[in-house]
């Protein structure tokens, strides 16, 4: 067993060469009188980094390089401290001096500054878990308000005595939520407590496929949050905000035109005026440049007048403009990405009553060298000048990183949002749908079948006959004989068709659906093909109503109509529509040897085989070995013989009809170099059946008997062969599959069994 034992100073091991000098760091100052915070004392934690095992020192900066976000990096040794006065020769008190191997996680300060919350795991045997402490009095009584076999993390103080924490707590019927990229570990997600009752109120909201981190407070009382955004090649991370009750989650910023890849740690400084980290996802520990973000809309006067917008007016959604927010860059000097930097990297940034921001500030180059090298980067707490560009010292202990400082003051507490969820049912279904489907403010075209650069209002007012509703779901599937780590020769993850919503001569649809997963929408045209494909997840809670006005409406125009008022078609026809909420396993999926292989098997391998393919040939070479390897790739074999190819860092068997098809497309990834043959057209592209050659190829019939291409260009194939196919068989060759994201795997075909427990919510009732 290795036995730990805390480092007191990094100097004793000879560790200090490479850590931050307190004034000598780039745009850096420091007094022993400090800044001056125009408060009296400041809220803080103290993380170790370093202990000894087994003899050996070990440094641990992120849980290890491969974890993309740190809420699981346990090193005994933290605290949560007072600093009174705030400068460098205060006053450090600690209020968890009896948590000696304890490690924490995130803390704020009460809206009446007279308690705080923090995450805390008291020992290596222990969970983070939600507790409050009193800040006034002298006594500083700390109480456990959560509990049980996951960890709450990053607790934030909301209105109405409630807080608000993001856990990686299990509650759906399909199990823990684990994205497949990256990480195999469980994706964490956002709930609330009331700070009377703790766990007896707690409230789980609807689930993202990947980590939703970092919640912070909005001025309109919402909750605004970071999420990780993994949906096919977009992998970043994104601002999003919803409210306290789990509902209405909308983008807040970074969905569009953000100078860097994840946006972390972000705070309000003036309605819908944002200070963040702004860095790579992974090897910078959450760390990198301060961004400040302007989300309002600027063509309101109201919304740029903070006096004017606590008044009320024209707020809320009318202000908020996320499709059009800027990005400023405060400290250009420091990689977005993440190379070592030569400025150090910021973290963990609040807001001082004057309007400064108090921040964590580390020297060197901030990354996974770090581990490597044994000198953890020294956090420690500064004042970053928005006016000045420079840090002034606040406070820094060279043994531990100095993380959260949050000023202990009183502050406005914003107004309190009522609850329209009161219940965590998954059975009680959620509305989603448009009022009408061909509003949108994207200024985008479609091409491809029967439009050709149409603009996307256009395609949508002619072409729109329903909205297909797409369940997302993840690595959770795999089971122990069929681990998965990718859905196949693609980045999209699994996918069950839910179903298919009519959309009315109004252009209004509506339907209900599951809460708690992740959907998106496909409108797709009266061949079955997508017209666009909403590249982003939303989620819904039990009996919420998520309608929009159009597909992708403008966010600063006139919001949607309640219930009732001037209802639209689809508002009418709702009672007599078929909910899309069928078990977990009676959902529609398209498992490629179950699905896809029987129907080539019987109508197209006797034409497309072995014997009548050309081949083309890629190189590998292994970076670390330097060896190479060469692949034999068919261009049209549609058998369901064994191929072996190379795909995203590993090496993947698959059948040679779905090699053939979507191999060209996943080329473009730049992993492999084609060194003979003719690489064939993109029979399939994840995504897009539209723009996929083997649909064009098959080509489509709708209803009434016309096709999605002429067929004086292009026959009905393999009809011009002698062989039938019906046009549902035609469509899950060449329509489901590339439009659904060329995924190999389904729910369907890896023995996944749902949890079948009435309360899939409390995971205490979960058996499977």
């Amino acid at each position: 067993m290795n036995r730990h034992r805390l480092l007191s100073s990094l100097s004793v091991l000879g560790l200090a060469g490479g850590v931050a000098a307190a004034a000598s760091g780039c745009n850096s100052s420091s007094s022993s009188s400090g800044p001056g915070l125009g408060v009296d004392s400041m809220l803080f934690i103290k993380r170790q980094t370093t202990t000894v095992q087994n003899g050996q020192v070990v440094v641990d900066v992120a849980g290890g390089n491969g974890q993309v976000l740190d809420y699981q990096r346990y090193v005994p040794g933290g605290s949560l401290n007072i600093l009174s006065p705030p400068r460098p020769d205060g006053t450090v008190t600690n209020l968890t001096a009896a948590y000696g191997s304890a490690d924490f996680n995130g803390a704020d300060v009460s809206f009446d500054a007279t308690q705080a919350v923090f995450s805390m795991k008291k020992d290596g045997n222990d969970h983070y878990h939600v507790y409050t402490v009193d800040l006034v009095g002298g006594q500083h009584t700390i109480h456990q308000k959560t509990a049980g076999d996951y960890d709450d993390i990053n607790p934030i103080y909301l209105p109405g005595g409630l807080i608000a924490f993001v856990t990686n707590e299990m509650y759906t019927a399909m199990g823990t939520r684990a994205d497949e990229y990256e990480h195999s570990r469980e994706a964490l997600q956002l709930a609330t407590i009331s700070v009377d009752g703790g766990d007896a109120d707690r409230h789980l909201f609807a689930q993202n496929l990947s980590h939703t981190v970092a919640p912070f407070l909005r001025s309109d009382g919402r909750i605004g949050y970071s999420q990780w955004e993994h949906f096919a090649d977009v992998n970043d991370v994104k601002i999003r905000v919803v409210n306290p009750d789990g509902t209405q989650v909308l983008a807040v910023a970074g969905q569009h035109g953000k100078p860097v890849n994840s946006l972390f740690s972000v705070k309000e400084l003036s309605p819908n005026v944002m200070i963040g980290i702004g860095t790579a996802r992974d090897r910078t520990i959450h760390a990198g440049t301060l961004v400040k973000i302007d989300a309002r809309n600027q063509n309101d006067p109201v919304c740029l007048d903070a006096s004017q917008y606590a008044k009320g007016g024209t707020i809320g959604h009318a202000c908020l403009d996320e499709e059009n927010a800027s990005y400023k860059v405060l400290t250009p000097e420091v990689p977005t990405g993440s190379d070592p930097s030569p400025a150090g990297r910021y973290r963990e940034p609040s807001v001082l009553p004057d309007g400064r921001i108090l921040v964590s500030w580390a020297d060197g180059p901030v990354n996974d060298l770090n581990e490597q090298s044994l000198t953890p980067p020294d956090f420690g707490v500064w004042v970053y000048d928005t006016a000045s560009g420079k840090n002034q010292l606040v406070y820094n202990d060279r043994a531990t990183w100095d993380l959260n400082a949050v000023a202990i003051t009183p502050r406005a507490e914003p107004p309190v949002i009522g609850s329209n969820v009161h219940t965590q049912d998954s059975t009680i279904a959620a509305v989603i749908g448009s009022v009408d489907i061909s509003q949108t403010s994207l200024n985008e075209t479609v091409d491809g079948a029967q439009f050709s650069n149409v603009p996307l209002s256009r395609a949508l007012h002619d072409g729109a006959v329903a909205v297909r509703v797409i369940e997302g779901f993840s690595s959770e599937i795999s089971t122990t004989s069929t681990p998965i780590s990718m859905f196949g020769l693609t980045m999209f993850e699994g996918a069950a068709v839910l179903g298919e919503a009519p959309v009315y001569n109004d252009g209004s649809w509506l339907v209900k659906v599951p809460p708690f997963v992740p959907l998106h929408m496909q409108p797709i045209d009266k061949f079955g093909l997508a017209i666009r494909s909403q590249q982003l997840w939303m989620q819904t809670m039990p009996g919420e109503s998520r309608r929009c006005v159009g597909c992708h409406e403008s966010r600063t125009g006139q919001g949607v109509p309640a219930f009732g008022q001037n209802p639209t078609v689809a508002e009418q026809q709702l009672p007599m529509q078929q909910p899309f909420t069928e078990a977990i396993a009676d959902r529609t999926e398209f498992p490629w040897d179950v699905k896809v292989q029987p129907i080539l098997n019987s109508a197209c391998t006797s034409c497309h085989n072995s014997s009548t393919t050309d081949y083309y040939t890629i190189s590998q070479t292994n970076p670390v070995t330097g060896t190479t390897t060469l692949y034999k790739i068919p261009t049209l074999d549609l058998t369901d013989t064994p191929i072996t190819v190379y795909y995203d860092r590993a090496v993947h068997t698959w059948p040679a009809s779905y090699v053939s098809i979507f191999y060209p497309a996943a080329l473009e990834m730049g992993l492999v170099k084609v060194v003979s043959g003719t690489v064939p057209p993109k029979w399939g592209i994840p995504g897009s059946a539209r723009a996929s050659a083997l649909t064009q190829k098959l080509n489509l019939r709708a209803g009434d008997g016309s096709t999605a291409w002429p067929t004086s260009s292009n026959p009905l194939h393999p009809e011009d062969q002698g062989v039938q196919l019906t046009d549902d068989q035609r469509k899950t060759i060449a329509v489901y599959p590339m439009d659904l994201g060329g995924q190999y795997y389904a729910r369907q075909n890896v023995g996944f069994m749902p949890y079948t427990a009435a309360d899939p919510v409390n995971p205490s009732n979960a058996t499977p």
